[in-house]
């Protein structure tokens, strides 16, 4: 089962870094994208795994939007996906378990950035809005290790 999950992960890693350089090339995210119509487009990813759980919802590819609201998605877009590879990271290292966490959830959509940190009696650490406690902690976590990997939530 854990050889499944580790699979699964590896595959959605790829795929996160797929749509990662489809942002960077111009060309629009398609990777991660439901819906159709000019303006109905969404990034959505999701995980679950027993200490993780990843709920992203943002708009893209609004053709009638103007140029800054598309760049402004595509900005959006890009810091959940950054945030994404950096929490799927934690959980591949041991990072979740090491901290003494039991459960991370982390949501993102039109509304704003939350999180939801429990301990392993499911009780909640923390609970806020934004990802700039989430990011502290998270920094905590990875110690001078953090990578190359920069999350900045426009």
């Amino acid at each position: 089962m854990e050889d499944l999950m580790e699979r699964e992960r590896i595959e959605a890693v790829a795929s996160l870094e797929t749509a990662l350089e489809e942002i960077k090339s111009g060309e629009g995210l398609s990777t991660f994208v439901e819906g159709h119509g000019l303006q109905s487009r969404r990034f959505r990813f999701e995980w679950h795994e027993s200490s993780l759980g990843i709920s992203f919802e943002l708009p893209t590819g609004r053709v009638l939007s103007g140029d800054e609201d598309v760049k402004a998605d595509d900005a959006e877009a890009d810091a959940a996906i950054r945030m994404a590879l950096v929490l799927l990271r934690a959980v591949r290292e041991g990072k979740i378990e090491d901290a003494g966490w039991g459960r991370l959830d982390v949501s993102c959509d039109e509304s704003g950035a939350r999180y939801a940190l429990f301990a392993p009696d499911g009780s909640v650490i923390e609970e806020a809005e934004g990802w700039t406690g989430l990011v502290s902690r998270l920094e905590g976590v990875f110690g001078g290790d953090a990578g190359e990997l920069v999350i900045i939530w426009p």
